[in-house]
Formats: structure tokens, sequence, C-alpha cells
């Protein structure tokens, strides 16, 4: 829980942003003068010493503050008195450079079309790189920063307002009037090893055989016992034919 002292330094941190400064946060307030409650505590916590605060520690000052100095409506909120707040000066010229953040999956399609008020009623550019740098951040944990050529475009037609001493709110910045680093190259698919088919066997290959060792050798020995046996019986038969003879004599 915050304690009563923190609670009142919280409440006066509120009022600052919400009812003088929100560009010196990165916030814009719309219309009615209110932000989104989520915007609002990504820039408190961003601050030294309050990287603590939830969405229950605003609940507790929105509780305790007695004279209801902020209006809390649908995940909105906005100061009370908002007499100081800055107004969307029209038709400004810009300094020489601002400074816009992106997120990196989205900077392909800045690249190609220009910067557009994604998720925004129009786009925001900051003058300094340290601020651009801060509400990517809320976005994106490494977001791509752009340096806008804004006083060359703002010669060239395009039109800004100011809000406050560090923002600046345009429609859209032409590819031709912001630069970046270079868009990362896909990395090109290496192409597959083609595997090592095994060595066709002879009884793989058309009109080839397999020699077998083994069966060789014995129909080897087959035969020349066969050979023996024919011999052996030739010498018998001449040998009979040869008595034969001799009795007949």
């Amino acid at each position: 829980m915050v304690t009563q002292k923190n609670s009142k330094q919280l409440h006066k941190l509120m009022a600052y942003i919400l009812g003088r400064r929100p560009d010196e946060f990165g916030l814009v307030l719309d219309d009615q003068g209110f932000v989104r409650l989520k915007d609002l505590l990504k820039a408190i916590s961003e601050e030294p010493g309050w990287g603590y605060v939830r969405k229950s520690h605003i609940q507790e000052v929105l509780v305790a503050s007695g004279e209801k100095p902020f209006i809390a409506e649908n995940e909105n909120i906005r100061a009370v008195f908002r007499d100081k707040t800055p107004q969307p000066e029209d038709g400004v010229a810009p300094p020489k450079l601002l400074y816009h953040p992106v997120r990196r999956r989205a900077y392909p399609v800045v690249c190609e079309h220009g910067i557009l008020p994604l998720g925004q009623p129009r786009v925001f550019l900051t003058t300094t790189r340290d601020l651009a740098q801060r509400i990517g951040k809320r976005r994106d944990s490494e977001p791509v920063l752009l340096t806008v050529q804004a006083r060359r475009s703002f010669e060239a037609g395009v039109r800004f307002s100011k809000y406050g001493e560090v923002i600046y709110m345009t429609d859209h910045v032409p590819v031709s009037y912001f630069t970046g680093p270079p868009l990362p190259q896909e990395k090109k698919k290496e192409a597959p090893i083609p595997k090592k088919e095994p060595a066709a066997t002879s009884e793989e290959l058309p009109g080839s055989f397999a020699l077998d060792v083994k069966r060789s050798q014995a129909l080897q020995k087959q035969s020349l016992k066969r050979k023996g046996l024919k011999k052996e019986i030739a010498w018998k038969r001449d040998a009979r034919r040869s008595r034969r003879k001799g009795k007949k004599k």
C-alpha cells in the first residue's frame, strides 16, 4: 500500500501530468481531456522512484482525494481542472528535425506507405530522441526510431500542429521525408543437402546378378566330385571289359 505521504506525492504528480504538462511525459489528451489509464500508468512508472505504481495506487488516490480532482471513466482518466493543459496549435512551422518511434513489425509497412496514425488519432512526433524512445518502449521493447525532416516536409505541404512544448502532430509523413535504419534482410533459405543414396547392389541393377562366393565354392566341389566319380566308373568299366575279353580267349 502507498503511504499517506506517497499518496499525496502521487496526487501531485498526477495533477501535474493531467492538468498541466501531459506532453512532457509523452501523452496527448483527447478533446475531453481524457487519457487512457494504462498510458498514464506507463508514464508514471517510467519516472525515477515511481516504478512501483500500479492501478491500485491510482485508485487509492481517487478514493483518498476528498475534492475529487480526477474523473475516471471506462479505463480513461482526466483532471477536473485543466485550464492549463496544452491545446493544439494548428499550422505551426515545426523545427528542422522531429522524431517518431515505430514498432519493429510495423517498420516494413512504414517504409512502404509512410508514417500513419496506427492506433492513434494522429501521428505524434517529438522534439527529442529520448522522449521518442520513451514513448516507443511502451509498445515495443526495442522500437525503431525514425528521424523526420519536418521543416522540409512542411515546406512541401505537410501540415503540423504543436501540442505543448515537445510534441507535434500530423496526419501523415510521406516516405521521402524520414530516415531510419535499413530493413533487416530476410535470411536466404539454404538448399537442403541431397542425401547420398546407397550404391545399388548387383541385384538392383538391370541385367546383373549377385555373386554368392560360398555357393560358388560349394558348386565347384560338387562338380569335382562328379568328375571323380565319372573317372572311377570309366576305369571300372574298362577293367571289366578287359577281363571279359581274357575269358573269351
